[in-house]
């Protein structure tokens, strides 16, 4: 296919970075022709063209595509004449790559790894991972493995939502604007001086003189702030007004081994420390006491575990209030366990593919499937959990996990994007406005400006870099030295998307991490995120931790003056 070109024009700041545009859309037409679409220049600004089935019939469907570039927002926009699915539709943008030339392409989801590389490295994906392991584990469900092409190839690199091109200190910036409508994939393709942003169309037949935006973009030029600063303005999008969170959560401590009484002891310690430690400007901030997994069945969130919480949990939350700290509550409101009693219960609540199969999320909790979102009584229920754990049992943080559930795969008309939306929109109805949300596990471009805090990266580990035979698996891994690099390389979505979670830090002995390591996590977290949470029993700290805590609260504080 050969394709014309629409300059678009370029400001002269990072040149010879000039920027054109073309475009590509494969279509169907009502009676069930193909066909593909390129631009014509000739049509100028309103660039038309007559699509034919492949029966030859010029008659089949029309379609108008209107493209608009003002200097920094590029607008595509389609009508149809006659009832027509649009299929495909890509837009690739003309760029000069250097040798020397860094970008950073956002990931699929909070855990993919984020961080500035050289535009001519490489992505491995899960090539070379035998394919009945990635069966048997759900290794592809977490990430963009069933809809990206991971080739290998040096100078072909992909991400979502915004991409970044750097030089020194001036930056080339993109990023779609509005993902509620469809995830937009963006891909730097080095050897051919391109960068492709494909933008999923909707899952449905446009109806007659019908229009639609394919996609609205930003592209702006300068230091990192100002392509930042400037990319959400444009979008719209503001971090919600939230104080910073400081405190505990119980994960990395005792996983999903929690009873009543080691997070009384767990809650009793870090009440003792905090009335120990006196940073200037705590009323800055909000301290909280999360619980995580392991209070009940994952999916079977109201049947809290009798064993383990013999009272119950909600006198464990008004225990946490009365120590003066917000009690946070674990869920993943949108995928349940084999092992839960809505599995076994309501075959009829899980997504299924097109050929009937359950969908997989991954091999958590011996295994993990999704919730489908759009059925009424799924809906439902995610609605009497939240309303029931935040208005009945007091819980004021909800930390919603493996959000990406909701948009495995298009489905009941809408595309993953409508899906990811839908079903954010779900949570803020359950839990209102003054419920705060830590969102984790979710594509980042749904969750910018929805929820209060969101993790930015995946789960730490007690070690480094975790086993060898780990570190070939999918880029969704536990691993520290991964979530250090998307502490940097997402930090300047901290307070304009929302408030970065970079996850916990550790000053205990026990974990396999040098001091200086440990250092960095702190550090590191209490710079560039709006949370700062540990999972240690902050009554064993030695005298030289608990400085360095200090050290690391008061700069945290001091941020927000």
């Amino acid at each position: 296919m050969n394709f014309d070109t629409l300059p678009l024009g370029a400001k002269a700041a990072m040149e010879p970075m000039a920027i054109e545009a073309r475009y590509q859309l494969g279509t169907r037409c009502s009676s069930g022709g193909r066909a593909c679409l390129s631009v014509d220049e000739s049509h100028g600004s309103s660039l038309n063209a007559m699509l034919s089935g492949d029966g030859g019939k010029a008659d089949d469907g029309s379609l108008c595509v209107a493209v608009s570039f003002d200097g920094e927002v590029l607008e595509v926009r389609a009508k149809a004449s006659a009832a027509l699915f649009l299929e495909a539709f890509k837009l690739d943008l003309r760029h000069a790559f250097s040798s020397d030339e860094m970008v950073l392409l956002n990931g699929y989801q909070s855990w993919t790894d984020t961080h500035e590389m050289s535009a001519w490295s490489r992505m491995r994906g899960l090539r070379g991972v035998p394919k009945r392991l990635v069966r048997r584990f759900a290794l592809d469900g977490g990430g963009d493995y069933a809809f990206a092409e991971y080739s290998a190839k040096r100078g072909l690199l992909h991400g979502f939502t915004y991409a970044s091109f750097r030089r020194g200190n001036g930056m080339v910036f993109v990023g779609s604007l509005d993902e509620s409508h469809g995830f937009t994939m963006i891909s730097s393709i080095a050897s051919e001086g391109v960068v492709s942003l494909s933008t999923e169309c909707p899952q449905r037949t446009l109806e007659p003189f019908e229009e639609i935006v394919l996609g609205r973009y930003a592209v702006t030029r300068g230091s990192v702030e100002e392509c930042y600063d400037r990319y959400f303005e444009l979008a719209g999008v503001a971090a919600r007004p939230v104080k910073p969170l400081v405190g505990f959560t119980s994960w990395y401590r005792h996983y999903a081994d929690i009873d009543e009484d080691c997070l009384l002891h767990d809650l009793q310690a870090a009440s003792r420390f905090f009335e120990s430690a006196k940073p200037q400007n705590m009323p800055a901030v909000t301290r909280l006491f999360q619980i995580d997994d392991g209070y009940c069945s994952v999916g079977d969130w109201l049947d809290v575990d009798s064993e383990k919480f013999p009272s119950g949990i909600e006198p464990l939350a008004d225990r946490i209030r009365a120590e003066g700290f917000l009690p946070g509550l674990w869920l993943a409101p949108f995928v349940c366990s084999v092992e839960s009693r809505l599995f076994r219960e309501h075959p009829e609540w899980l997504l299924r593919d097109t050929a009937g199969n359950i969908v997989p999320t991954s091999c958590h909790w011996g295994g993990a499937y999704a919730l489908d979102t759009r059925n009424v009584e799924v809906r439902s229920y995610v609605l009497e959990v939240l309303q029931t754990v935040t208005a009945e049992w007091g819980f004021g943080l909800l930390k919603l996990d493996f959000l990406y559930g909701a948009c495995m795969i298009a489905h009941d008309g809408l595309n993953r994007g409508e899906l990811m939306a839908d079903a954010l929109r779900l949570i803020r109805t359950g839990v209102g406005d003054e419920t705060l949300v830590l969102g984790c596990g979710v594509p980042l471009g749904s969750a910018f400006g929805q929820v209060d805090y969101c993790r930015i990266g995946c789960d730490v580990g007690l070690d480094w870099d975790d086993k060898v035979y780990m570190r070939a698996l999918h880029r969704e891994r536990v691993s520290t030295k991964n979530s250090l690099g998307n502490t940097y390389g997402r930090a300047p979505l901290d307070g304009r998307a929302f408030g970065n979670d970079p996850d916990v830090f550790f000053l205990r002995s026990d974990v396999k991490l040098s001091e200086t390591q440990r250092d960095e996590l702190l550090f590191a977290a209490a710079d560039l995120g709006s949370v700062l949470l540990t999972s240690d029993d902050m009554g064993t700290w030695s005298d030289g931790a608990k400085e360095r805590y200090e050290l690391a609260l008061d700069i945290f504080v001091k941020r927000r003056q």
